[in-house]
């Protein structure tokens, strides 16, 4: 496999390196994805919520299940979510009264390219798909360091520490994709406060990511989220598609979703 700009060789310099598994695994069919994470909300009140998912993502369909379990205050909260192109399906049961809301339905739709106008949040990292925080690995800035090899379920891997420059990001997409993205990336830098993400990524001999860490903070509408995240990429290969539920059994929040976020403002007062 051979990519323009990036050096062939037994062992790449650590920013190509990355920049090359970042393409080789976007390349992928499809992977298995386990993780854990916690994030921690400042306002109303502090609260802090663990959780632990694993998932499959076919990426030639884009459709993938996730299921997760997340604990606050003392609760256990399951979820589960299968996700088609940009379009999410969730049970209504996460809602609180969701029965008034969907006149008994029993999942709920969030379309995210209609939600978010010009894509907006639909790249922010709060979204479901893994494949978007690969996807920004190849735009990791020459603040790149290799610290040694571990061993990722049961696959050797090298382990680099990198920054993602967000201002590099769209010169490295495709051409036709720049313009909307450019609206996608100046939002998630507002809701960041800058363009820099920092990240741990471990990378298998065969340019896959095996491992990925990062943490970052957000603010969105005066609400500061602490986000950190572990994952795991295994069984590369294509995945069997989720079995979305019948229109009939569908309440479409996206309407909803987007009234709220068209007031959202992005960004940290201090």
């Amino acid at each position: 496999l051979r990519i323009a700009g990036l050096a062939d060789g037994p062992e790449l310099e650590p920013q190509p390196a990355i920049r090359r598994a970042a393409y080789v695994t976007g390349q992928a069919l499809g992977f298995k994805m386990s993780g854990s994470g916690t994030v921690t909300v400042s306002a109303p009140q502090r609260v802090t919520v663990t959780m632990s998912m694993a998932g499959t993502f076919d990426r030639r369909d884009r459709a993938g299940t996730l299921t997760a379990v997340a604990h606050a205050a003392g609760r256990e909260i399951p979820i589960h979510e299968m996700i088609s192109g940009l379009t999410m399906y969730m049970p209504s049961t996460l809602v609180p009264n969701a029965s008034a809301l969907t006149g008994g339905k029993p999942w709920l739709k969030l379309d995210i390219g209609s939600a978010f106008p010009g894509g907006g949040l639909s790249a922010l990292p709060t979204t479901s798909d893994p494949a978007q925080f690969i996807d920004y690995l190849r735009a990791v800035s020459a603040n790149t360091t290799k610290l040694g090899t571990a061993t990722i379920r049961g696959v050797r891997a090298t382990h680099y520490h990198a920054v993602i420059d967000l201002n590099r990001y769209t010169s490295v997409v495709p051409a036709a994709q720049r313009k909307s993205l450019g609206q996608t990336i100046k939002t998630l830098e507002a809701a960041l406060g800058g363009h820099t993400m920092p990240v741990d990524v471990w990378i298998d001999s065969n340019h896959f990511v095996r491992q990925e860490k990062f943490g970052f903070t957000e603010c969105v509408s005066g609400v500061r989220e602490t986000i950190g995240m572990t994952m795991d990429l295994y069984d590369y290969g294509r995945q069997p598609k989720p079995h979305l539920p019948p229109s009939s059994e569908v309440y479409n929040a996206t309407p909803l979703v987007s009234a709220a976020l068209s007031q959202a403002k992005f960004g940290c007062s201090s």
